[in-house]
């Protein structure tokens, strides 16, 4: 077992496997959520649960958040019974969240006056590769702090990037999630294309499955458009909060982006009906 003691913070569609790795690979774990019952499955497998974030950073050596946005971060930091009032010393605070740039900053500023070292670290690959371990992590903050908890991540993800400083990691994160909104919009408008043309969902995915143009994401979305069954593995609503953080991050340079904005826009149309379904229900707002 590794001498390092891992606290957890969240523990939703991601969150949930992501604590089950690092338990699967002989980690001290104590969990924390704010909807309790979420940690009963963890609890069952060995985690400690705890009952504020306060008592969860008193325990650990190295804390990680995986949660919705960064004031939700910041909450369960510096607000009420927030880490940052166990003081303490020895803590590492790692954000597996998407947050986005400049919430990262602000939040590794803050810790700056509690001397206690941050890494921004989001993830990609969706669920199934958070539970299968093999999720992507973008690495932003001190490459020591990073060096010093890898094995951590190790557990989480098999394809690890260091970025650089924070907020690096958010950063490279902003692009990889851009691409993947703009991507999965265009293929549901290429589905709805395929049926203008009297062509059958099913052959229109066989026969693209392997094709240059597909990417793993899309080849997975695919399967939905065939069946017409969406698996919830990260919501609209998600997908449109990281899509607006992208375009948050181009405000000061006024750059444009236009297919971004459109894409922002069609997200926004999906969130009336389909905030909390699969991303890819999209395709239920085109084509009319």
């Amino acid at each position: 077992m590794s001498t390092l003691k891992i606290g957890f913070i969240g523990l939703g569609l991601m969150g949930n496997p992501m604590a089950k790795n690092i338990l699967k690979n002989k980690f001290d774990l104590s969990v924390y959520n704010r909807t309790r019952s979420k940690t009963n499955e963890l609890k069952k497998l060995g985690a400690n649960v705890v009952g504020s974030p306060q008592e969860l950073a008193s325990k650990v050596d190295v804390l990680i958040t995986m949660v919705t946005a960064g004031k939700d971060v910041e909450e369960v930091l510096f607000g009420k019974n927030g880490a940052m009032k166990a003081a303490n010393k020895k803590l590492i605070v790692i954000d597996m969240s998407t947050i986005g740039p400049a919430a990262a900053k602000r939040i590794a500023k803050k810790l700056v006056k509690y001397k206690v070292p941050f890494l921004d670290a989001p993830v990609t690959g969706s669920t199934p590769k958070a539970i299968t371990g093999e999720l992507t992590i973008f690495i932003g903050g001190e490459k020591k702090v990073y060096e010093k908890v890898k094995p951590v991540l190790l557990a989480m993800g098999k394809d690890l990037h260091y970025m650089g400083q924070t907020p690096m990691g958010q950063a490279i994160k902003m692009v990889n999630n851009q691409l993947l909104a703009i991507t999965i919009e265009a293929m549901a408008e290429g589905m709805i294309l395929a049926d203008k043309m009297g062509l059958d969902r099913a052959k229109v995915t066989e026969a693209l499955s392997k094709a240059p143009v597909m990417s793993p994401m899309m080849n997975l979305k695919a399967k939905n458009y065939v069946t017409g069954s969406y698996p919830l593995f990260f919501s609209v609503a998600n997908m449109k909060k990281d899509v607006n953080l992208a375009l948050e991050e181009l405000k000061s340079s006024k750059t444009n982006l236009p297919v971004l904005k459109k894409t922002a826009s069609v997200y926004k149309s999906a969130m009336k009906k389909y905030s909390n379904r699969d991303f890819s229900e999209v395709i239920r707002v085109l084509g009319k």
